[in-house]
């Protein structure tokens, strides 16, 4: 008996049944009340308790006393010799052993317990509370083994969000899929297929229909799993992102607003330059025509013999013959001739003038077959090379350049990729394009294509361009 007092964790007290005082506490005891065996056996319980809980303790010990319960149980509150209260559950029995009558108390603190279940209904508040203002609504779901699936908590949010109760939602889930637009629930059901097999985690985005509000919404479904020791768990919450999609739809508005702009812009441009092109050519082109015949008449009026005079002349017709070359390289920066012949002769002109000015090598490679472009197309492919070819003489300290026109079926690739120092680096250290990339993109974009300006495999600098192929001959090919 004694080995079993020393050894249990609980606080056991034996009292006098009839002054009540203490004969023998365990260490247990003493540790938590903090007394000495000597101090404490000159005490009574009564004297622990606090004065709420004294009357109920004597109570009971006279039911014991007079044999009308062999046990009791009470929940109290002691004090500590050095004035601290702990809670306490104690049982009572009332004992004879050997003719010597006595009173067995066994107390277990319950502070950490009370503390904790306190904690818990707190932090059980607290996420009520959170769960409350997420502007969406949470869910769980539960299965257990050898069980289908049930819709265990809905947050009060449903009918908020969906215009259904929370207890309606949990008894038929299958309400909320009838919600679902037409067009969406394919959709929705490919992604719970992919998640075969009883997992449920999965993210959906999709549009709602709320009959009663004659609306429709856009929400986004998020679920985690969680496996416990006796089921498996599915977290999830339902928000309404139709703000953000109304802006995400506005912004993209926008977006295709500016670049149709920006195509506007760019046509304007190429309409002007095409204009000017056959000014050039033909008012100025036919002008220096007409002076370079009058030079020629007026040089045949001139006496055979040298004269200044006729050193004047043989003058200004060289000057005729170079204002001649500077307008058709003018008209050719312009409009290019060779674009009248197909995209390919337009873009090898453009290299071989390319070459002779920065005696840079270059290999080209393209189809035999005419490529399908329509005039703004195939002006716009133009000028991306023309920008590129510009920003590899530049900047890229390259000493050769390779272009490869490829089709395939309906897409036009084109590839431009040069040997030189590469792009230049960010303070963070990624590579970043700077040479009027915006521009190509946007003319990328016009055409429904799109234009990647990344660094080469080897060394250097890759651009890659793709456009769709239009018309009847992209059709036949």
């Amino acid at each position: 008996m004694r080995a079993l007092l020393r050894e249990s964790p609980s606080e056991v007290l034996v009292l006098d049944p009839e002054t009540l005082l203490i004969v023998q506490a365990n260490p247990a005891a003493l540790k938590n009340l903090r007394y000495r065996l000597k101090e404490v056996r000159e005490l009574s319980p009564l004297q622990f308790l606090t004065p709420d809980d004294a009357p109920a303790f004597q109570a009971l010990l006279n039911q014991l006393r007079s044999g009308r319960k062999r046990s009791a149980r009470i929940k109290a509150r002691c004090q500590r010799a050095d004035g601290t209260r702990y809670p306490v559950e104690a049982r009572l029995v009332y004992s004879n052993e050997n003719g010597r009558p006595f009173f067995l108390c066994v107390a277990d603190d319950v502070s950490q317990r009370d503390a904790t279940r306190a904690a818990l209904a707190h932090s059980a508040s607290d996420m009520q509370a959170i769960v409350s203002h997420i502007p969406g609504m949470a869910f769980q779901i539960v299965r257990r083994p050898g069980e289908a699936p049930v819709l265990r908590y809905v947050s009060e949010q449903s009918r908020q969000l969906l215009g259904v109760r929370a207890s309606a939602l949990c008894a038929d889930p299958q309400a909320f899929f009838a919600l679902i637009l037409e067009e969406d629930r394919p959709g929705y059901l490919e992604r719970l297929a992919e998640t075969a097999g009883g997992h449920l985690s999965f993210n959906w985005e999709g549009r709602i229909w709320l009959q009663a509000w004659k609306d429709v919404k856009w929400i986004t479904i998020r679920v985690s799993e969680r496996v416990t020791a006796d089921c498996t768990l599915w977290d999830g919450i339902m928000l309404n992102i139709t703000r953000s999609k109304e802006a995400e739809a506005e912004i993209d508005h926008s977006r295709a607003r500016l670049r149709a702009l920006a195509a506007h812009v760019e046509s304007a441009k190429e309409q002007e330059r095409l204009y000017l092109a056959r000014e050039v050519h033909d008012d100025l082109g036919g002008n220096l025509t007409t002076i370079k015949i009058g030079l020629s008449c007026l040089a045949r009026q001139f006496p055979s013999e040298s004269t200044p005079l006729t050193e004047r002349v043989r003058y200004l017709d060289n000057l005729v013959d170079q204002t001649f070359e500077a307008a058709h390289r003018i008209a050719s920066n312009l409009r290019p001739a060779a674009l009248d012949f197909g995209i390919v002769p337009a873009i090898d002109s453009q290299l071989q003038r390319f070459g002779r000015n920065t005696e840079i090598a270059y290999e080209f490679r393209a189809p035999t077959d005419e490529i399908p472009l329509d005039s703004a197309a195939a002006i716009a492919v133009f000028r991306i090379v023309q920008e590129g070819l510009t920003n590899v003489a530049k900047h890229a300290r390259a000493t050769r350049v390779r272009l490869e026109l490829v089709r395939d079926r309906d897409t036009l690739h084109l590839t431009l990729t040069d040997n030189g120092r590469g792009l230049p680096a960010a303070p963070n250290g990624m590579a970043r394009p700077v040479f009027g990339i915006l521009g190509m993109s946007e003319r990328a974009a016009a055409l429904g294509g799109q234009l990647v300006v990344r660094p080469a495999p080897d060394q250097g600098t890759e651009l890659s361009l793709r456009i769709p192929l239009s018309g009847p001959a992209a059709a036949a090919g």
